[in-house]
């Protein structure tokens, strides 16, 4: 009988062990989340840089807001901090920055603002070899996949959310067969909307860097084979190296030859110096589109006088898009608003590539449950969210993601910044038309 009650607390003993021996703690959780971003905060490419990390501060704001993001892993929410490091528009430190905010600062994240690929090629390298996801926010495919399809093995841990110049979306992807998904489209609605009341003739014009050579490979035979009669490619005239200061030669020809059209892709100081020199000179082209170089406010007005009146080019994000969800409550709208309030500018369309890299992110992370780099890679590469700039999937072959393409035109406003740059053409149900072209550009 005594031994037979010995026998029930060692049962009891037993059972709890086995109960509690299989629940374990979970694992210590970090006091926050970190991602680097290595961006041109100064320089040529600052204004993509200011735009893009205001998008990201917003995001982080927003979710932080709600406590952080949920990570099953640990049970809890943890909040998101960025941190910054300012390459100064300098192809030649992005590399090392990366590093140091990997290593030094043990950021979790790599996301790079929109630039031209030789700004954010560096970081990719870095991600991969410290096996760290990274996302870049905004950007051509083109000059990119031609880098990544060098490297061996193509980069695996960075994802590109940005434009595609000519490539369409493969078969299956939603944006298949769908206008406004590649700069082609706007540039041939464009050319069919107002270049029929021109003579067709067109100058065309690119800086030498990856961006503007890529452009200036593709664009020529697309107006060739929309019709127009493009003047010197095959002599790669217009073609000019960065901080170019006399294009004479190139307006003069232009001048000659009567064109009515000028099509680009460059940096917006060197247009600038470029089109002052056309109104020196009295070339007046019918349409002027200026691709990059038109994007931000501050560029533009640095141009002086009335030089932003009618230059156009392509644009990625507008206040007024339709079915854009930002994190809680926020809109496009009212993270316009945050913008205007914060700096007293005009809207600068990064703000609506920097956001949705962190939504990216947040939901990477709740659909993965851990911090897990691997996990977090696959999840990313698993993404179909609706954002603040629309639906982000992507391409698991090419790891980017294309986004909706519109035309923009700076025009006066009755505002204390004079100048805005609205919609003026657009292929999608979720972007409205906000202004009428001015055509012909209108000259004193």
């Amino acid at each position: 009988m005594r031994k037979g009650f010995l026998l029930i607390p060692l049962a009891v003993v037993l059972v709890m062990a086995l109960i509690f021996g299989g629940c374990k703690a979970a694992p210590k959780a970090p006091e926050e989340i970190l991602i680097g971003s290595n961006a041109a905060m100064t320089g040529m490419f600052g204004a993509f840089g200011e735009g893009c990390v205001f998008g990201y501060r917003a995001a982080i704001e927003d979710i932080n807001n709600q406590g952080g993001v949920y990570v099953e892993e640990y049970g809890r929410k943890l909040p998101l901090r960025l941190i910054v490091a300012d390459n100064e528009s300098n192809p030649a430190k992005v590399g090392t920055l990366a590093e140091d905010l990997v290593l030094r600062d043990n950021v979790r994240f790599l996301i790079s603002p929109d630039s031209p690929c030789d700004m954010h090629n560096p970081t990719s390298t870095v991600a991969d070899r410290h096996k760290v996801p990274h996302i870049i926010s905004g950007g051509p495919l083109e000059p990119w996949l031609a880098v990544r399809q060098e490297v061996t093995p193509p980069w695996e841990y960075t994802w590109f959310t940005g434009f595609a110049i000519a490539t369409p979306a493969a078969e299956g992807d939603f944006r298949y067969g769908k206008p406004g998904y590649t700069s082609m489209d706007t540039w041939i609605g464009m050319l069919n909307a107002f270049g029929g009341q021109t003579n067709k003739k067109v100058g065309i014009f690119a800086s030498d860097d990856a961006d503007g050579v890529g452009w200036y490979g593709i664009f020529p035979s697309v107006l060739e084979n929309w019709g127009a009669d493009v003047l010197g490619a095959e002599r790669n005239l217009g073609l000019f190296p960065i901080g170019t200061t006399d294009f004479t030669p190139i307006i003069e020809e232009w001048k000659d030859y009567g064109c009515e059209i000028i099509w680009g892709n460059c940096p917006a100081p060197d247009f600038g110096t470029l089109w002052r020199q056309c109104h020196t000179l009295g070339f007046q082209p019918k349409m002027a589109i200026a691709i990059r170089a038109h994007l931000f406010y501050t560029d533009v007005n640095a141009w002086g006088g009335d030089l932003p009146l009618g230059v156009a080019g392509d644009i990625w994000w507008t206040p007024n898009m339709k079915d854009s969800p930002g994190i809680g409550g926020t809109t496009p709208k009212s993270l316009a608003d945050r913008w205007v309030e914060a700096t007293g500018e005009p809207v600068n369309p990064a703000i609506g590539h920097g956001y949705p890299s962190i939504q990216i992110l947040v939901d990477a992370i709740e659909r993965a449950g851990t911090l897990d780099p691997e996990a977090l890679n696959e999840a990313i590469g698993a993404t179909d969210l609706m954002t603040i700039t629309n639906r982000v999937v992507f391409d698991q072959d090419e790891h980017f993601s294309r986004l909706p393409l519109f035309q923009g035109q700076w025009q006066k406003v009755d505002e204390p910044w004079v100048w805005e740059c609205p919609v003026i053409f657009a292929e999608q149900d979720f972007v409205p038309i906000e202004a009428e072209m001015l055509f012909p550009i209108p000259y004193d």
